[in-house]
């Protein structure tokens, strides 16, 4: 998974150091780039003087910032939507703050529209204002602080380290991968023996250690054959052998 993916992308996981990081990134350079923005705009608006001024250069403000405070969003969400992934939960949570800001944002404009004063929105939006304090609670204990789910879910594989979110979950680990290239021999042991397979494994090495000191072992010297004398035979009938006292001399018949 490439940065764009990470920072924009809602699909996969992601592990508590890569949301925290995601996290910081936004926030770095979001700030750089109202801070960009602002230079950009300040010179032909104007500073503000008075309030009246400040009222009137908000919309110009408005829109100028529009643009960072989008992408913020959108990089916060698909942070937030990873995250929930990787704890077992749709991303759908990812949504929960927008219903206590929305109800938040409806009570100061209807306020501002009747003439309540401040204490009169305030206090009609301090109920949605603890609420959006619970949930942004919750979500920064479970998303920030709780470890994620061990094992594959319906949302990919567990994160790895760097910034490579989770693989799908019909994607074949590179385990197994190796274990479809290496080619089986017929009658001998896996190169990765499993736990089970130990013995087998141990016995096809000692077949083979035997077979090589039976090979490099020298063959027996053929036995010699014993004289004549003391292998049992006779000589001849009429013949007379020949001692070293007739040495030299005719034999007689």
């Amino acid at each position: 998974m490439n940065l764009v993916s990470f920072l924009f992308g809602f699909s996969g996981r992601i592990n508590r150091t890569q949301y925290w990081l995601g996290c910081m990134c936004a926030g770095v350079g979001g700030a750089v780039l109202f801070f960009m923005l602002a230079l950009l705009t300040m010179p032909n608006i104007g500073a503000p003087k008075t309030s009246a001024d400040a009222i009137q250069i908000l919309p110009s403000m408005a829109l100028t910032f529009a643009i960072p405070l989008i992408l913020m969003g959108w990089v916060g969400s698909a942070l937030q939507t990873k995250r929930f992934h990787d704890r077992g939960r749709g991303g759908l949570w990812a949504l929960a703050p927008f219903l206590p800001m929305t109800m938040i944002v409806t009570t100061v404009v209807s306020g501002a529209a009747t003439g309540a004063s401040l204490d009169q929105v305030m206090s009609s939006a301090a109920m949605w204002l603890l609420l959006l304090q619970l949930v942004n609670l919750f979500m920064f204990v479970d998303l920030g602080c709780m470890p994620g789910k061990p094992g594959p879910n319906r949302f990919g594989n567990p994160p790895g380290g760097g910034l490579g979110a989770g693989a799908p979950i019909n994607s074949p680990s590179p385990q197994s991968a190796q274990a479809k290239a290496t080619p089986s021999i017929p009658g001998m042991a896996s190169a990765q023996p499993t736990p089970g397979a130990t013995s087998t494994w141990t016995g096809a090495e000692s077949a083979i250690e035997r077979a090589i000191a039976a090979q490099g072992k020298p063959a027996p010297a053929p036995a010699l054959k014993a004289p004549a004398a003391r292998s049992g035979l006779q000589p001849a009938a009429g013949l007379r052998l020949a001692t070293s006292s007739t040495f030299g001399r005719k034999v007689t018949q």
